[in-house]
């Protein structure tokens, strides 16, 4: 028979006991910084969708004529933007302007459908709708939910479009984006220096702390649209 030596057992013993409470220590430090990330990520995504109105265009298909036809939708509904858009608008005063527009955005929509032969349906409704993360001109906005007016173009199963409405960034320019200096300075004044960093810094390359709070920001709120999902699904 194996004699057994005590010593080595309690040595052992001794040696499972200081692994453990290191795992411990170890995984109450893992939750301890999960729990600030969600806390950060939540927090920031909330105050960048308070300073933001988006529009998302939503084509019928990804056929090549329902694609043409939302560019089409989407070019005539800026240039209605462009001409009656509140300049100097406070995020509050766009979102009102814009809730109240939707009759007439669904029109115009509808009259883009009619003169290029197509029976498809239009919907424009004003809600608040989970986006992917999304990169623009010298801009990111991270996963999460926004406001913005929803433009539906029949069965609403094609690739999308998205802006910024408030600040009017794609009433200037419908097709880059571009960069508004005054909706710019807006956009900063509403989100404060670190926030507007983060947005916008985001684009440059050699950013690398930019790039990791932006990335904590996007896996939380994409996680949280994830389980979202998966919830409404099962109930």
């Amino acid at each position: 028979m194996m004699k057994i030596n005590k010593r080595n057992i309690i040595s052992a013993v001794k040696d499972t006991s200081s692994v453990i409470q290191l795992l411990s220590v170890a995984t109450r430090f893992l939750i301890v910084i999960m729990i600030i990330c969600v806390i950060y990520g939540g927090a920031t995504q909330k105050q960048i969708s308070d300073n933001v109105v988006r529009l998302h265009i939503v084509a019928n298909s990804d056929s090549a004529e329902d694609q043409d036809l939302k560019l089409k939708v989407r070019n005539a509904i800026l240039k209605h933007m462009q001409e009656k858009y509140p300049n100097g608008a406070t995020r509050d005063e766009a979102a009102a302007y814009l809730k109240e527009s939707l009759p007439l955005i669904k029109e115009i929509a509808s009259g883009v459908v009619k003169e290029n032969g197509s029976n498809v349906t239009v919907d424009a409704k004003y809600g608040v709708y989970s986006f992917p993360t999304k990169e623009y001109d010298g801009l990111a906005l991270p996963a999460g939910m926004y406001e913005a007016v929803r433009v539906e173009l029949g069965a609403a199963e094609g690739q999308n479009w998205w802006c910024i409405m408030f600040p009017p960034l794609c009433v200037a320019d419908a097709n880059s984006l571009k960069m508004d200096e005054e909706a710019m300075n807006q956009l900063k004044e509403g989100l404060g220096d670190n926030n507007y960093q983060l947005i916008t810094d985001i684009t440059e390359n050699a950013n690398a702390p930019v790039k990791i709070k932006f990335r904590i920001v996007e896996i939380v709120e994409d996680s949280k649209i994830r389980i979202a999902e998966i919830i409404n699904a099962l109930f």
